[in-house]
């Protein structure tokens, strides 16, 4: 399995142990984690899963020192900068899970004394529209439409591998074709919720999936919304199959991680390799939000579009989904990266051609114009982008 560019072998995780530790993880974006931080105990304590239970069983004094010996390491290197204070509970919680799956109980009031105390929440801060701008000027095509939709719509990278074709559709509102668009996330589990995302979005992503059209590809309701890479010329399969619907491998959450790690080096945004960056693909969905509510968006709208659950409003709060999208709709300028020398251009195009009379061109104008204070506007310290 391929993570973040590097290999990581889980031969360990085998036995009944493991089996039950699966069973308890709904989610594979959940489960994998969870995975790779029981993989990185098992091997400090050189101990396979199976063993391990069965020595906490016998022996639970003896393991709760083991425990806390493995935490008070990993503090050491949190206080380094090496990891932060949140990735040491992460990691109690997938053995706390793997024993408790397997009836061990274990004295966890003890061990959390020894977990440092962690941040309620991260040190990174959201891309800015200038830096937003810059990631979709040098992505591909379909990388284009991957950062629109994420900017636009708020879900997780996890959803993207999750996302088919069926899920996406387009709502026109009057005369706007389309007004925006609808994606069902996570369709079909418990957690399924409905997202949105901009014209421009629609937009590009329109045009990723007519461009694996052009190039033979069999779209479907069932195929994924972001698929792998493939060289338009030596075709659409690879991976050593045969020219099937199995052939065609959705985007992963890993995958999404890499690629914006190369090109956010590539262009200058990220200068130097490090552990924690100034902000990551997670960054987009903190940039959805804020832009969302400095609109005027409904806060518990906007919990609610990102998949959040709203506490007790979650068996009061039923708004529909026109209620949703009206309030969407009042913002998605907000969400919008377009930028206005791109309404320029259009004008300039159409001036050479003559094919638009003076008032039309002067209409189009006036929208710069008031695109470009709107710019200003987002440029000021009150709400500021970083």
């Amino acid at each position: 399995i391929i993570m973040s560019g590097k290999t990581v072998d889980r031969s360990i995780l085998q036995g009944e142990s493991i089996e039950l530790f699966r069973a308890a993880i709904k989610s594979p974006a959940t489960r994998d984690p969870y995975e790779r931080r029981l993989i990185q105990f098992l091997k400090i304590i050189k101990l396979a899963p199976d063993d391990f239970v069965t020595a906490a069983k016998k022996n639970s004094s003896s393991i709760e020192k083991q425990i806390i010996s493995f935490i008070s390491k990993q503090n050491s290197r949190a206080e380094k900068g090496e990891i932060t204070t949140a990735t040491v509970g992460n990691c109690l919680k997938a053995v706390r899970l793997l024993l408790e799956m397997n009836d061990v109980s274990l004295n966890w009031k003890k061990i959390r004394r020894v977990l440092p105390r962690a941040r309620r929440y991260a040190l990174d801060r959201i891309p800015t529209v200038e830096e937003i701008r810059e990631i979709v000027e040098a992505a591909d095509i379909r990388e284009r439409a991957l950062t629109l939709v994420f900017v636009s719509s708020g879900i997780r990278e996890g959803a993207i591998e999750h996302s088919r074709v069926g899920d996406y559709s387009t709502i026109e509102v009057g005369e706007q074709k389309p007004a925006a668009g609808r994606l069902i996330v996570y369709s079909g589990d418990p957690e399924q919720y409905t997202a949105f995302i901009s014209p421009e979005a629609c937009q590009a992503l329109d045009k990723y999936l007519d461009f694996r059209r052009e190039h033979g590809e069999q779209i479907t309701k069932a195929s994924p919304l972001f698929r792998d890479k493939f060289d338009p010329v030596k075709g659409l399969y690879g991976h050593g199959k045969t020219n099937s619907e199995q052939a065609i491998i959705p985007m992963t959450a890993p995958a999404v991680r890499q690629y914006y790690n190369r090109l956010l080096f590539s262009i200058g945004i990220r200068k130097q390799r490090k552990r924690r960056h100034d902000f990551s693909v997670h960054g987009f969905r903190k940039l959805f939000k804020t832009k969302a509510e400095i609109g005027g968006m409904k806060p518990i709208n906007v919990e609610t579009l990102m998949g959040h659950s709203t506490g007790i409003s979650d068996s009061y709060y039923r708004p529909t989904e026109k209620e949703l999208l009206d309030d969407y709709l009042n913002v998605v300028d907000h969400l919008t990266i377009r930028k206005e020398s791109t309404f320029k251009a259009e004008v300039e195009h159409v001036k050479e051609r003559g094919s638009m009379n003076e008032d039309a061109i002067a209409t189009l104008s006036d929208q710069v114009m008031k695109l470009m204070v709107e710019v200003q506007q987002l440029k000021k310290p009150a709400i500021s982008d970083s």
